[in-house]
């Protein structure tokens, strides 16, 4: 992720309060001598805009107390087209999990982040998603990455990273981490990021999750 951070790991965040105490948006930013790693600041709108840091990684947008926007900086993926998500909660998975799905294209404005209803209103299907990422929102734990073989090498599992990291702190959730378990790939990924230390160290190295023909 090519963004400095001073030598140190993580991110903090700034929440922009209205001006009857609720959320306007969630800001995540590289963590700083000033704001170390996992810091929350709250400020009241007008103030908080000021206290953005110049390279903000991701904005969660809300209305009406729910994240309807997930604005993933063009600095975090670069190489990724614009972006927008899929919010697809299995409440009654045991345990429970959270899914988003990268797309682009279909006239949705980038960040947009859509239910399952919206999804099916455009006609968006699984054969066209950038990616996915699914966790465990009652611990934070990432339990699958995936990114689509024409879409790989585009920055596109580190926007959905960010994304997902986001969106489970925006709605009080835990902060993402993984275990030592993860492919080659997965393995480069994580070494390659600033967030490396959310991630434990490799301990078993799963086979590609796409078949031999189709990498």
């Amino acid at each position: 992720m090519p963004l400095p951070t001073e030598g140190l790991d993580g991110w903090w965040r700034c929440l922009a309060l209205n001006g009857d105490g609720t959320p306007a948006w969630l800001a995540i930013m590289p963590a700083t001598a000033e704001h170390g790693d996992g810091v929350l600041v709250e400020l009241p709108e007008p103030q908080a805009s000021e206290a953005l840091d110049p390279h903000v990684m991701c904005v969660a947008r809300y209305a009406d107390g729910q994240v309807a926007e997930l604005v993933v900086s063009p600095d975090v993926a670069p190489k990724a087209p614009p972006l927008w998500f899929a919010d697809l909660p299995d409440p009654t998975a045991t345990p429970p999990t959270a899914t988003v799905i990268a797309f682009t294209g279909y006239d949705v404005p980038a960040g947009t982040l859509v239910d399952r209803l919206r999804l099916r209103e455009l006609g968006a299907t699984s054969d066209e998603q950038l990616g996915a990422l699914r966790w465990y929102p009652n611990t934070g734990e990432v339990d699958q990455i995936y990114v689509s073989p024409t879409w790989r090498r585009r920055t596109i599992a580190t926007a959905m990273l960010v994304a997902a990291g986001t969106l489970s702190v925006a709605r009080h959730g835990s902060r993402l981490w993984a275990d030592g378990q993860r492919t080659a790939m997965g393995e480069r990924l994580r070494n390659a990021e600033t967030w490396a230390h959310r991630a434990a160290d490799l301990t078993h190295i799963h086979p590609p999750m796409t078949p031999f023909d189709e990498r």
